[in-house]
């Protein structure tokens, strides 16, 4: 293999969480597992070298496809780790010795998430409104189960704008039977005083417990912080970034501008010279956050650092393999 071209299903895949028609860092990282897993059956190479090398691109490709998304980077992490513990083997055992670890990722994301849910529904009153931001998986599943175990919910969904995940959220919800209100972003202040509490996802959770999710989330939680209302984020242990131990930052990506501004009302407008900044993500600092809640228990924020550690040790942690540098 001469030059490596990424298969089909990686471009396809990496376009697709890119352009956020893949919504939730869950799903998302999920997507970027199967694509990878089909990658690598379907991988015709001659010796052990060449797969681990075009093992290593299809990761690669599909981190810069959400560099935000912390899950998503531990996984591929993971399996760059596993490949490049391989010598000299045959290109079989290393398919299906990382397809095997794919399997095991998958599984262990659908285990977190049911032990989550429970965790979250006994957190959850008998009778709540409750407030969520977004698009979170992990939120739904939470709300599914505290249905299923007999509490009474109705809640109210912000859309999410630019991208307007939360009318997804909406519609999954209203499936379940839940009542749900649906309002703009700028009104959580307005709403903030009729909800019980308010739950969200995470895109990633950093050592000092601050949480990087969809733009406007800090906003809703310092509403809640103000009224008094507790926030909890629910986030599987596998979105806090090992990275912010040694004080690197979480990434915050940007949005095309377009999708606020397109080029047509720029024009209409006369807002050609229009600086448009569209960040994808904020960050909610540690002091707006009552609790997280995970698939290991609830926890303070300030106790990310104590997971972080217990996950990856200290001070090494082989934080040396960065994937923008494979």
């Amino acid at each position: 293999m001469n030059t490596l071209r990424l298969p089909r299903v990686i471009e396809e895949t990496v376009e697709k969480i890119r352009s956020r028609e893949i919504h939730g860092s869950t799903l998302a990282a999920l997507k970027a597992l199967e694509a990878l897993e089909i990658a690598i059956e379907a991988l015709r190479v001659d010796s052990s070298e060449e797969a681990v090398k075009a093992i290593k691109a299809f990761c690669k490709a599909l981190y810069r496809a959400r560099p935000t998304n912390i899950m998503l980077m531990n996984f591929l992490r993971h399996v760059v780790r596993t490949v490049e513990r391989f010598g000299e083997t045959s290109v079989d055992e290393i398919k299906s010795t990382v397809k095997l670890e794919i399997t095991q990722l998958r599984d262990n994301v659908e285990k977190s998430l049911e032990r989550i849910g429970i965790i979250g529904s006994r957190r959850l009153p008998k009778k709540a409104t409750i407030l969520t931001h977004s698009m979170s998986s992990t939120v739904y599943e939470i709300l599914s189960r505290a249905l299923k175990d007999g509490k009474e919910l109705s809640v109210v969904v912000t859309e999410s704008r630019p991208d307007f995940e939360g009318r997804l959220m909406a519609s999954r919800l209203l499936r379940l039977g839940i009542p749900v209100t649906l309002t703009v972003d700028s009104a959580v202040r307005y709403f903030i005083k009729d909800v019980d509490l308010v739950l969200l996802g995470a895109e990633a959770v950093a050592a000092n417990g601050a949480v990087v999710n969809k733009v406007g989330t800090s906003l809703v939680a310092l509403a809640a912080h103000e009224a008094r209302v507790r926030v909890y984020v629910a986030a599987g242990t596998y979105k806090f970034s090992p990275e912010t131990m040694i004080g690197m930052p979480i990434r915050i990506e940007y949005r095309d501008p377009e999708v606020v501004l397109p080029s047509e009302e720029r024009r209409r407008y006369g807002l050609e010279e229009v600086n448009v900044r569209t960040p994808i993500y904020d960050v909610t600092p540690p002091e707006y956050i009552d609790l997280l809640i995970t698939e290991r228990g609830v926890f303070p924020p300030q106790a990310a650092i104590l997971i972080l550690r217990e996950s990856y040790g200290w001070p090494h942690m082989g934080l040396e393999l960065g994937l923008d540098d494979l």
